[in-house]
């Protein structure tokens, strides 16, 4: 498994263009539609996840196809993909087997979510928890309905260290 963190501010004028490139006709439309910061996070993110698959596949980052499987989950032939976002990074991680990851920038709880924590649930480790649960639902491609059913049965966790500020986590299947 290979994971790697972008920062988008630092992303060269010359890559983002060669990025924008890249980008399957539709996929393009829909990006064009977005706000300009969310805009930005999608080429990185379609980017780097096209640069490292096409590391581990061997062959051109544009001739990649993403195609989506039934829920919804961007998918490709030969390997498997996560991509996160969260204030100005993108984080991409490629394996060979169903892989989840996610990355979250270290903020105060959402007053809707703070409600039912303790004091001393409101911290880092509520969001270490919450990448923790994004990942595998990730990794496993389905909603929350599963995650209540299953929680983390069925996939392993691998240590990762976020950028300062960030929590991230990722997982695979067993």
């Amino acid at each position: 498994m290979d994971v790697r963190f972008l920062d988008v501010n630092t992303a060269a004028p010359e890559q983002l263009a060669r990025w924008e490139q890249w980008l399957a006709p539709e996929k393009r439309q829909r990006i064009d539609r977005l706000p300009p910061k969310q805009r930005l996070l999608s080429v990185c993110g379609d980017g780097l996840a096209r640069e490292m698959l096409s590391e581990m596949l061997g062959i051109a980052p544009a001739a990649i196809v993403f195609t989506e499987n039934e829920n919804g989950k961007p998918v490709t032939d030969g390997a498997f993909f996560s991509i996160s976002h969260s204030g100005s990074l993108v984080a991409c991680a490629v394996s060979d087997c169903p892989v989840g990851l996610d990355i979250e920038r270290i903020r105060p709880v959402p007053e809707r979510l703070g409600r039912a924590l303790q004091p001393w649930e409101r911290t880092a480790d509520f969001w270490r928890l919450w990448t923790r649960r994004e990942a595998a639902l990730k990794c496993r491609g389905d909603g929350l309905g599963a995650w209540k059913r299953s929680g983390e049965e069925g996939v392993t966790f691998s240590a990762i260290t976020a950028p300062l500020g960030y929590v991230a986590a990722v997982c695979e299947e067993k």
